[in-house]
């Protein structure tokens, strides 16, 4: 993986506007589509658009399918399809097709700008910035999970406080794992795939219990959560042990 630093201020305020922008953006666009998935699908076409071109002109992170390593990054992966069959089982119906068809466009620009944002430009900046420490590789990945768990405090508007502290939970947890899938495999692509199964799940899961009375979680499912999330911590922590370290920085 070719080495660049960056900027980390510049970097985390990158971060910072592209998820206010993402928020102020699906407002904006609310006002003109009165359906859910249209507004969702164009913000974030707008946000992935914008990531892409901010990272050819600027960060130029490579998005290389490395046929060394994708084997292995496939295999540190496959823990991550748990919450996605997890949903899949829970879909009693399939929506219609166009619906369908939005959903897993959805799932794909959103997986694809949040690992570019997050895994590419994110944590390979802090990778880089820590490479000369021991634990670097592991504070880096820990870091950026937890600004990529903090990003989901936006969703403050539309759900529950303990809603979001549960949906931050795991998407430490998953950025923890991804993350390390990324740096394990020196490919995007492969977090970027997994993140999209995973949301494609979700979001099939979430049109269904539109008519259902769906309920926050209780505050000990919160203590639930960072136990059942546990085993994700401590694998994205096993995927970049310091004896790693020589192909991390690869």
């Amino acid at each position: 993986m070719e080495m660049k630093e960056h900027n980390v201020k510049a970097v985390l305020f990158f971060v910072i506007f592209v998820m206010t922008l993402l928020k102020l953006l699906r407002w904006i666009v609310g006002q003109k589509f009165i359906d859910y998935w249209n507004t969702m699908l164009f913000s974030e076409l707008c946000i992935f658009v914008l990531v892409i071109t901010v990272n050819q002109m600027y960060f130029r992170i490579p998005l290389a399918f490395k046929r060394k390593y994708w084997k292995t990054g496939l295999f540190l992966g496959l823990p991550t399809l748990i919450p996605t069959l997890v949903n899949y089982f829970q879909i009693k119906q399939a929506p219609p097709w166009m619906l369908t068809s939005k959903i897993f466009m959805l799932s794909l620009l959103v997986g694809g700008f949040e690992e570019l944002l997050f895994r590419g430009i994110l944590l390979r900046t802090l990778v880089t910035k820590w490479h000369h420490l021991r634990y670097g590789p592991l504070l880096a990945l820990v870091a950026s999970s937890m600004v990529f768990g903090a990003a989901h405090l936006t969703n403050l508007t539309q759900q529950s406080l303990l809603a979001t502290i549960y949906q931050i939970e795991f998407a430490f947890s998953l950025g923890m794992i991804l993350g390390a899938v990324y740096l394990r495999s020196h490919n995007l692509f492969l977090p970027v795939f997994l993140h999209a199964l995973i949301d494609s799940g979700a979001f099939l899961a979430n049109w269904m219990n539109k008519s259902m009375a769906m309920q926050s979680p209780a505050a000990w499912m919160l203590v639930t959560g960072i136990i059942i999330f546990a085993p994700y911590y401590l694998l994205g922590a096993l995927y970049v042990r310091p004896s790693k370290k020589a192909v991390l920085l690869r």
